[in-house]
């Protein structure tokens, strides 16, 4: 019986410990991706923009076809951020969890948008990464969004 409380207890105080790590991890996406893809993309900041993603990664999102490599992310960021007046996006996390210098993420986040013909639109949806730590920073090698509602606003 003692055998037994014993194994409880030891398996109760490695799942603290893995639930602890993970909401560590989970706190330091928010502050590390999450919160400077919002600033940046507020900020319209493409290189800002760029220091989040691996020089291979691939970005899939909202129906359209997969964007892949530095260079066409890179002119996706431009074009964007060229034909909008203002955007507000926002980002956070639901869940990180990290294996050495590999992690996953999902969250939810939202855009508000002016063009610069003054058309405003607001959207949200989910996300989520998967990412590799390169010279100690977090960077996306996969970015995944999809809209909530259809995209036709």
């Amino acid at each position: 019986m003692k055998q037994l409380v014993l194994i409880f207890s030891l398996i109760t105080l490695i799942n603290c410990v893995k639930m602890e790590d993970s909401s560590s991890f989970k706190d330091e996406y928010q502050r590390e991706i999450c919160d400077k893809y919002s600033l940046y993309a507020n900020t319209m900041d493409v290189e800002g923009s760029m220091s989040l993603y691996a020089e291979n990664a691939i970005v899939n999102g909202n129906g359209r076809a997969p964007v892949q490599g530095a260079e066409q992310i890179r002119k996706d960021f431009i074009e964007w951020y060229s034909s909008s007046e203002s955007i507000n996006h926002s980002a956070k996390v639901i869940a990180a969890h990290v294996s050495g210098n590999k992690a996953f993420a999902y969250g939810k986040w939202k855009v508000d948008r002016t063009s610069k013909s003054g058309q405003r639109t607001t959207r949200e949806g989910h996300w989520s990464t998967h990412n590799v730590k390169v010279d100690g920073s977090w960077k996306m090698t996969i970015d995944h969004t999809n809209n909530l509602r259809a995209d036709n606003n």
